[in-house]
C-alpha cells in the first residue's frame, strides 16, 4: 500500500506541474502597407488587426514572448504575423524579421522580401 500511495503521490506531483502561459488579445482599425519583393507599393491603407500577445516555453525553460497580428485587408485577405522576443517572425509561415520603424509602427519583412509595415496594436 506505501508504494501505490507513493507512486500516486509522484504522479499527482509530476502532473500537477505546467507552463504557465498567457494571452491578450484587442481589435482596432490601423494603417498599412505591403510592399512585394520588388519593393513595389502594393498597399497603403486602413486594415482591421486583431492583435494579442503571449508566451512560450524555450527548450531552455525559459519563456519567451510573442505578439501575434492577424491582418484582414478591406478584401477580406488575411495575413498573420508572429513576433517573437528575439525579432525573429513569420508571416503566413513564412520566415521573416522584425525591422526597425518609426514609433509607433512595425515592419516585417520575409525571406522572399515582402514588406509589411503597419500600426501597433499596443505601446
Amino acid at each position: 500500500m506505501k508504494r501505490l500511495f507513493a507512486a500516486m503521490l509522484l504522479l499527482s506531483t509530476l502532473t500537477s506541474f505546467s507552463v504557465a502561459s498567457a494571452s491578450t488579445t484587442i481589435e482596432y482599425d490601423a494603417e498599412c502597407k505591403y510592399f512585394d519583393a520588388k519593393k513595389v507599393l502594393k498597399y497603403s491603407g486602413e486594415c482591421h488587426f486583431n492583435w494579442g500577445v503571449g508566451m512560450n516555453p524555450k527548450p531552455n525553460g525559459i519563456m519567451s514572448t510573442y505578439q501575434r497580428y492577424i491582418m484582414t485587408y478591406p478584401n477580406g485577405n488575411e495575413v498573420w504575423i508572429f513576433i517573437n522576443d528575439d525579432d525573429s517572425a513569420t508571416v503566413n509561415d513564412i520566415p521573416a524579421m522584425s525591422l526597425k520603424a518609426k514609433n509607433g509602427y512595425e515592419k516585417v519583412k520575409t525571406t522572399q522580401g515582402e514588406i509589411f509595415e503597419f500600426t501597433k496594436g499596443s505601446e
